[in-house]
């Protein structure tokens, strides 16, 4: 014998197969070692079989069976091209069976879903869809991407988030199963559109759709944030502080930075050299916001007033409106850096 011999361990690493891979496949008769010492009966294998061990793997990792391997191993090409494709029409023909198994399972968990019929304010409903969704992510890809309708304990809350902040309003509905369904911005749209032609519309919230007077509007299938025990979970506030709300976004919007102070005087709030009059219960704070975001936020909500409360320097700001008690936004603050 003319060629290197290597121990089962280094031939393993050359091929990608474990040592006890190469042991069993030894016994099955699939890859011989060149040698066995007869007394440690240690296996030893050549270069010359490691085209034989790298088909083995590469019919194991394809789901080839040992007796399909050794038809194909030790029979002619023909052979071996005859029974490759044999055991490819299987596979073909036992994943075309899976998936049709798999699509009945979906559209019976479709059709077992959660569904309920509840009637609202048409036009109120899609004034609070069309007020939340400033807070949706804009990506399309994005599970967040959308307005999120949550029906439970005779309330429906419309929600969006994007993770930088919420925006949910809540609004009186008739008795209904509790259901979720989220929807995709443009479809939001749609669905205004069709809302606000009915003054109590009845809608039909399904798994897979939304019908409303015969006419369907689809739903996404993605996961979304458990709202309710996020905000069950919001740590307690100890300032409120009541402002008008175009006199704090102009203070915002002029200080011309990307992130802005607010700092809560006894007397309002100071943005920069800007003072905002207003009514303060509570003890001074001090806290970091992203502009474009704050302003979406404060806008967001309606009325010439708007309440902001305010708890830990980390903690989500919460914005609401004295004229719109079922509104709530939820502003996540910027930590700041010591340089």
């Amino acid at each position: 014998m003319d060629q290197p011999l290597l121990t089962i361990g280094a031939f393993a690493r050359a091929v990608g197969l474990a040592p006890s891979a190469l042991r069993y496949y030894d016994e099955c008769g699939l890859l011989h070692p060149a040698e066995v010492d007869e007394t440690t009966g240690y296996r030893y294998y050549t270069p010359d079989l490691a085209r034989r061990a790298q088909l083995v793997a590469q019919m194991r990792d394809a789901g080839v069976s040992i007796e399909v391997m050794r038809a194909a191993l030790d029979g002619t090409p023909e052979d071996r091209r005859r029974v490759l494709r044999e055991v490819l029409a299987q596979q073909e023909a036992l994943a075309a069976r899976r998936a049709a198994v798999l699509e009945e399972l979906l559209a019976e968990e479709v059709r077992e879903r959660p569904a309920t019929t509840l009637t609202v304010d048409g036009p109120e409903l899609a004034a609070a869809v069309r007020q939340v969704r400033a807070a949706a992510d804009v990506d399309p890809v994005s599970p967040l991407s959308g307005v999120l309708l949550d029906v439970y304990a005779g309330a429906l809350d419309v929600v969006a988030t994007n993770r930088y902040w919420m925006a949910v309003r809540t609004l009186a509905c008739s008795p209904a199963d509790d259901v979720r369904v989220v929807v995709s911005l443009p479809d939001a749209a749609g669905l205004c559109d069709l809302l606000a032609h009915h003054d109590r519309a009845t809608l039909d919230l399904r798994i897979d759709r939304i019908e409303v007077a015969g006419q369907r509007c689809p739903v996404r299938d993605v996961a979304y944030p458990a709202h309710r025990m996020l905000l069950a979970g919001l740590p307690p506030t100890t300032t409120r502080v009541v402002l008008p709300r175009t006199e704090l976004l102009d203070a915002i919007a002029t200080t011309g930075r990307a992130e802005v102070d607010l700092d809560v005087t006894p007397d309002g709030i100071r943005i920069a050299d800007r003072e905002v009059a207003g009514v303060v219960d509570g003890p001074d704070a001090s806290l970091r916001l992203g502009s474009a975001l704050a302003r979406r936020a404060i806008e967001s909500a309606l009325g010439p007033e708007i309440v902001l409360r305010i708890g830990a320097e980390t903690s989500p700001v919460r914005v609401a409106s004295p004229y719109q008690p079922g509104y709530l936004a939820l502003l996540m603050p910027i930590a700041r850096t010591e340089l």
